[in-house]
C-alpha cells in the first residue's frame, strides 16, 4: 500500500517565491511546508493499492483539459488544524474541474475521497502554534500549471517528502 494523492504544483520559480515571502512574513515561523513539497491537493487518495495506481494510471483522462493560469492571492488559516495556506480569492474553474476528475477516477478505483465542498489550497505551515500575524505585503503568485501529478507521500525520521509516481500534461490552450 501507498498513500497517494493526486495534485497540481506550482513551477520552481514559483514556489521559491512563496517561500521567500513566507519566511520573510514569518521569519519564526515553526512547522513550515518544505518548498519541495509545495502543491495544490485535487484529490487525497489515501493507502492505495498496486492494483489501485494502475486503475488510476489508466483511466485518468485530463486530455480535455488545457493548461490554465492559477493565482493565489489569499491567505487563510484552519484553527480546528492548525494550517496556514494560501488560495485563490477567486473560484477557479479550471482547478475545480481538474478536482472533480480527480475524484471521479478515485471512486472509479474504489477510493473514497473527501466529498465536502473542494478548497483549492497550497499550505505553507501546519500545526501552526497560534495564528500568523497578517503579512506587510499580502501574497499575489500566479502560475501556469501544466500538468497534474500523481504522489505517493513518505514519512521518514526527517519528515514527509513527496516522490512523484505520474504525471499528466494538460493540453496546450493554443492549440
Amino acid at each position: 500500500m501507498k498513500r497517494t494523492f493526486l495534485a497540481v504544483v506550482p513551477d520552481a520559480q514559483t514556489c521559491i517565491a512563496i517561500d521567500r515571502w513566507c519566511a520573510l512574513c514569518w521569519p519564526l515561523l515553526q512547522r513550515r511546508v518544505a518548498v519541495q513539497n509545495y502543491h495544490v491537493t485535487l484529490a487525497f487518495l489515501g493507502d492505495t493499492t498496486d492494483k489501485q495506481l494502475q486503475m488510476i494510471d489508466e483511466h485518468l483522462d485530463v486530455r480535455g483539459c488545457a493548461a490554465f493560469k492559477l493565482t493565489l492571492d489569499d491567505l487563510g488559516y484552519w484553527p480546528d488544524s492548525a494550517v496556514l495556506w494560501l488560495a485563490p480569492k477567486l473560484a477557479c474553474a479550471e482547478i475545480s474541474a481538474l478536482a472533480q476528475v480527480a475524484m471521479r477516477v478515485a471512486n472509479r478505483a474504489g477510493l473514497r475521497v473527501s466529498r465536502r465542498n473542494y478548497q483549492p489550497h497550497l499550505t505553507l505551515a501546519r500545526k501552526a502554534q497560534s495564528v500568523p500575524s497578517a503579512p506587510l505585503m499580502g501574497p499575489d503568485f500566479q502560475c501556469i500549471v501544466e500538468s497534474v501529478q500523481l504522489y505517493q507521500s513518505i514519512l521518514d525520521r526527517d519528515g514527509v517528502r513527496y516522490r512523484e509516481l505520474r504525471s499528466w500534461p494538460l493540453a496546450d490552450p493554443a492549440a
